[in-house]
């Protein structure tokens, strides 16, 4: 059935966020990893954009139709279903997404338009929209109803627990924790004739052969005098620490798991080391015979 009304109404400022989310990620996050940090980080973003970039509101002959972004987060109200309806006006804290309002429900992209229905099970259901009248002369178009007059019910300025809020908070703890298990585990190595690639989640990156000035096999691990960017937890070094005798440097080591292999450069050095001692020895091998000091 052909809609009487239909809007999209964009989230830009949403938008705008996410878009400057994402450049800053893409500046600084590092890329000799293989963008696996930047991939996942920069697809949460798009993910949010997708389902909640816009809000769309259609008003037929037979329902009330309201859908987020590329649509999977949807909502009909027949129109048999709505009691009354008035314009409203949330209060800036409501927010984006999907806000729990007192006796009902808020769907809100952007601004601080939005009509209310009133439903027959009692239940109110407001839907942001920066064309309020349009909206409202619609329903009451088909409904044939006036709409409800009266002082309006404003909406509490007290935060609230949002469904947005909650997918915001239940993805940011995925991202962490997700980041956190990829970080923990060990680096893949690759050792060639011209480098020696270094996959790790962050701080991966690639060593030309010709920039290797010494590869040793160590025993002991120096002390560590200051973490200047990297990840430290649970016994795991991953990026760039400062060692005593021998200044800064990255790592990609597990502490306690001797030998560690030391790749002296032109400029600073690697260590890197695996749990399984046997391992870190066929690496350090590997290097050797493919590393022809002059």
């Amino acid at each position: 059935m052909e809609p009487l009304y239909r809007h999209t109404q964009p989230g830009w400022v949403m938008l705008a966020l996410l878009a400057g989310v994402a450049v800053f990620v893409g500046v600084h996050l590092p890329t000799a990893d293989g963008g696996y940090g930047r991939a996942l980080v920069l697809g949460i973003l798009a993910l949010v954009g997708l389902l909640f970039g816009s809000l769309t509101v259609e008003v037929d002959g037979e329902a009330i139709r309201a859908r987020f972004g590329i649509g999977l987060i949807r909502k009909r109200i027949p129109l048999d279903a709505v009691r009354s309806w008035r314009e409203a006006r949330n209060s800036w804290l409501c927010g984006w997404g999907i806000r729990l309002i007192p006796g009902g429900v808020l769907w809100n992209v952007s601004g601080l338009g939005a009509v209310e229905l009133e439903l027959d099970s009692g239940r109110r259901f407001r839907i942001g929209s920066d064309e309020p009248a349009a909206l409202a002369e619609a329903i009451g178009r088909l409904v044939g109803q006036r709409p409800a007059t009266g002082r309006e019910t404003p909406v509490p300025s007290r935060p609230r627990v949002t469904v947005g809020f909650a997918f915001a908070i239940v993805a940011g703890l995925a991202v962490v924790g997700g980041c956190f298990y990829l970080q923990t585990q060990p680096p893949r190595i690759a050792v060639g004739p011209h480098q020696i690639s270094v996959h790790a989640l962050f701080w991966g990156q690639d060593y030309r052969m010709v920039d290797v000035t010494h590869v040793s096999l160590e025993t002991d691990l120096p002390r560590i005098r200051a973490r200047t960017n990297g990840f430290a937890g649970g016994g795991i070094l991953r990026g760039y620490f400062e060692l005593e005798g021998l200044g800064k440097g990255k790592l990609f080591v597990e502490q306690g798991c001797s030998p560690y292999v030391l790749i002296r450069l032109q400029s600073g050095y690697v260590i890197v080391n695996f749990r399984e001692p046997a391992r870190t020895i066929a690496l350090f091998d590997e290097i050797r015979r493919h590393w022809n000091p002059r």
